[in-house]
This record gives C-alpha cells, structure tokens and sequence, in this order.
C-alpha cells in the first residue's frame, strides 16, 4: 500500500500537468486542423443551363484554371465548375488530377456550342504528355465542368442557353 499512493500521487501530477483530463464543463475540446472543414477557395455563382440552375465554383485565375477539379472525390448534385475566360479561343482540357468523370461543356456567346461527354481520368501513372486532351471546335469564353452524363441527363446540348450575368461576363 505504501508503493501505491506515491504512483498515484504522481499519475495525478502528470494528468494535471500534461492536460490528460476531460475539458471543464462548459469548454470545447481542441479539433485538429485536418477537421476543421475549410471555407470553399473559389467564388462560387448561381448559373441557369437550359431550366436547371447550378451552383458553381468560378476559376478565373491561371492557378485556379490549372487546379480545376482536380484531387477532387466527386461533385454535389446541382454543382460544377465554370472557367471564364478574358477573350474568345479555341481551349484545350485534361484530365490531369482529376479522380472522376465530367461533361467538360464548351460556352461562347451564352449559349453550350459542344461538349466532350463522359471524359473521363488517365490511368494512373500517365505522363502529361500522354494524357488525353479535350479541344473545344471553335472560340469560347467560357468552360463548364459538370459530373459526367449530366448534360444527357437533362437533354441539353449545342444551342441550351446558358444565363447568368454576374457569372458569365
């Protein structure tokens, strides 16, 4: 008995000093930074394809353009990613990062002018030089990516207007 209380006695000591102990009523335990969920990186803006709105993330930026949806699991339903550009051009997408399938959707004008359906990533492993690339036929000011199939889904294609001036000029 006499060996027990010194080790208490100094467990005690170490789980006060060391902060072992449950927080105090009433305070919040500590989160680590991996958990804390982070606020979205890019400007996000309310779009209208044909009938359907979406929520998207905008890339304007050369960084944010490059990233894209890369390292990315999935999108939400009602969500994508626009790409706006300062002048009309030919553009030219990989699939370098990306994790699943898109619509990589081409827009000049307000209006969806072709599509690459269903791109979907490189096997892993696959130098950039070798990775597919997805080239739209003529000058457009803007990208929209969307999950794959969506725009078979909901039956749009060359000509769906796409609205929303705060996003698209």
């Amino acid at each position: 008995m006499s060996r027990i209380l010194p080790v208490a006695l100094i467990c005690a000591l170490i789980v006060s000093v060391f902060g072992f102990a449950q927080p105090a009523l009433g305070q919040r335990e500590q989160v680590p930074p991996w958990r804390i969920p982070m606020p979205a990186a890019r400007a996000t803006a309310e779009i209208v394809v044909g009938e359907t709105p979406l929520t998207v993330e905008v890339a304007v930026s050369s960084r944010e353009q490059q990233l894209g949806l890369g390292y990315r699991n999935g999108l939400e339903p009602g969500t994508g990613m626009l790409f706006v550009f300062q002048e009309p051009s030919e553009r030219v997408f990989s699939m370098r990062g990306m994790r699943f399938c898109l619509d990589i959707v081409w827009i000049a004008n307000g209006e969806i002018v072709g599509a690459a359906e269903n791109a979907c990533p490189d096997p892993e492993g696959t130098a950039d030089a070798d990775r597919a690339r997805y080239s739209s036929e003529e000058a457009v000011t803007h990208v929209l990516e969307v999950p794959a199939g969506w725009l078979a889904d909901n039956g749009y294609g060359p000509g769906t207007r796409v609205r929303n001036p705060n996003a698209l000029d």
